[in-house]
């Protein structure tokens, strides 16, 4: 019955509403007596180089575990089982790892992860057996590479779930031929937009109980926008809202699986390059950095060479060069140390990459690294 609404369901002749509008009305789309919903606040990771702020109530909250926690039983992880999380990012200086005794969950610092600390991940993921390895691809790639080189033979979970950045076809393979297991992958959004993840012939199932997705034709051929409308986040509905994410539709035959979702072949355009520091480690999200950010509509990050980065800034007009520069050059150099010269440049808007989006991150260091890596 529920299939038959969605099919049913027309909403294209209302608008798309747009990151910029959010950023510009949001308060506009909170539901009258909002505080009765418990709200929090939940922001993008600001991978297109300018985060949006949200309200979510605690029915979404609930909702997204439930969805998170189908899409792991797919995996044949059962709550309460073990899993490594290689996502988090920490300051130089703290744990490389933690237990999280809620979720019984091994956290590592993935921010660093680099060929002096693998021998201690490996060493910690031996000791603590994880079902499930949830990780940042580039991150687990570059654990990969490293263990080949240290001659290090890595802990075998039941399965790898990669999340947040595109996985690319060697990525893939190179985590099939280190772990010798099942490979999965999911895209999601912190404002509740939508749920899509990989099954176990790799196709993305779209989660229709999640929210209502529509696949809205793009110029390129083959590739469609997602735009998608939230149906349990009653604090602050999204009424086709635009994720600026593309997907690559596929066929519509039904998968091998037996699941009735529809799906998609790939997610598009949700790649960033890695910054290099000159004592090695790298980072692949900073999205910790500018959550807090408020004075800054668009950031991109630039590395030509290992020791220098240009952090391009489109201010708003309440921006004070003096205490906010201050704030956020401490904040980079909390993360990134202090051997790394940065320098910041303010402009008034950004140029898009090819996807149509402005890339957050981009690092010629960084792709000659990967690059540099054998396959």
């Amino acid at each position: 019955r529920f299939a038959n609404m969605i099919e049913r369901l027309d909403l294209s002749e209302l608008p798309i509403l747009t990151k910029q509008q959010i950023r510009d009305h949001g308060r506009e789309l909170w539901a009258d007596g909002h505080a009765a919903y418990k709200p929090s606040v939940a922001q993008t990771s600001g991978t297109t180089g300018s985060p949006t702020k949200f309200l979510v109530d605690r029915q979404s909250n609930i909702t997204h575990f439930a969805a998170i926690w189908t899409m792991l039983n797919w995996l044949g992880y059962r709550f309460g089982d073990r899993f490594a999380d290689l996502t988090g990012g920490q300051r130089p200086g703290e744990p490389l790892y933690a237990r999280d005794l809620r979720l019984n969950c091994l956290r590592l610092c993935s921010s660093q992860l680099s060929q002096d600390t693998v021998h201690r991940f490996a060493q910690r993921l031996e000791r603590f057996q994880p079902v499930v390895l949830k990780a940042l691809p580039s991150s687990l790639y570059l654990f990969c590479r490293w263990l080949e080189e240290c001659g290090l033979d890595p802990y075998q979970p039941r399965a790898i779930l990669t999340c947040a950045e595109t996985v690319h076809d060697h990525y893939r393979a190179k985590f099939r031929k280190l772990f010798d297991c099942a490979i999965h992958d999911f895209y999601n959004q912190n404002e509740r937009a939508c749920l899509f993840s990989t099954c176990e012939h790799g196709r993305y199932h779209i989660h229709e109980d999640y929210s209502y997705v529509e696949l809205v034709d793009d110029a390129t051929p083959g590739r469609a926008q997602v735009v998608t409308t939230t149906t349990n986040n009653f604090v602050m509905p999204l009424i086709r809202y635009q994720t600026n994410d593309l997907v690559e539709v596929g066929d519509d035959t039904a998968c091998p699986c037996g699941r009735t979702y529809p799906t998609v072949a790939r997610v598009i355009g949700r790649a960033d390059d890695i910054v290099v520091t000159p004592d090695g480690r790298f980072h692949s999200s900073f999205e910790y950095i500018f959550e807090h950010m408020e004075h800054i509509r668009m950031t991109q990050i630039v590395q030509d060479d290992v020791d220098h980065i240009d952090v391009r800034l489109v201010p708003t007009p309440a921006f004070d060069r003096r205490t906010d520069l201050r704030r956020l050059e401490d904040e980079l150099r909390a993360w990134l140390g202090d051997d790394i010269n940065i320098g910041f440049s303010f402009h008034t808007a950004l140029q898009p990459g090819r996807t149509g989006k402005i890339p957050f991150v981009i690092s010629r260091p960084g792709r000659e690294l990967l690059k540099a890596l054998p396959a």
